[in-house]
């Protein structure tokens, strides 16, 4: 629970602009303070070393995502499609124990998330033509069939060809 609550909130900060994703993404660590919880027993207890670590890689690992949606596809379009992206990293980071990120390439990839080196989802963009202008078809790819396309959105562009795809 606190690993999706910090993530959710660096998410927010930088979709609302109060965090420049630079910002966050290129932060080399982010320490966090042990704070206490008080239960309803008014008992205190400290979170745990491992939540306390895992916690800021998710946030890290979820606002570098945002930041390469944005980047690729644009802020109205990455708007659009950020929440069904998001509600599937929260349920994948959850069970993830060495989440690593990798950016755009040179075709489709919006961005690529790996557990131990092996690709559990991939976010892709792909450009089509039809008769009546571009379209921009948002899908993601995600364990254990990364072949299978998964639709969030086919984004009309407009009539021209849009500036970098």
């Amino acid at each position: 629970m606190f690993k999706k609550i910090t993530a959710l909130l660096l998410a927010i900060a930088v979709f609302t602009g109060c965090v420049g994703i630079s910002e966050v993404a290129s932060a080399k660590e982010f320490k966090t303070q042990s704070s206490p919880v008080v239960d309803s027993k008014n008992k205190v207890e400290l979170k745990s070393n491992k939540e306390k670590r895992v916690a800021p890689i998710v946030a890290r690992i979820i606002v570098s995502a945002a930041g390469y949606a944005v980047k690729k596809l644009g802020k109205k379009v990455a708007d659009d499609v950020w929440p069904v992206v998001k509600r599937k990293l929260d349920d994948l980071l959850e069970k993830a124990e060495d989440i690593s990120i990798k950016g755009p390439g040179g075709g489709e990839r919006v961005f690529a998330i790996f557990d131990k080196n092996k690709e559990i989802f991939r976010l892709d963009a792909k450009l089509l033509k039809k008769p009546d202008g571009y379209y921009l078809w948002v899908h993601y790819h995600i364990t254990p069939d990364m072949s299978e396309h998964h639709d969030i959105a086919e984004i009309y562009m407009g009539k021209n060809k849009p500036a970098g795809w």
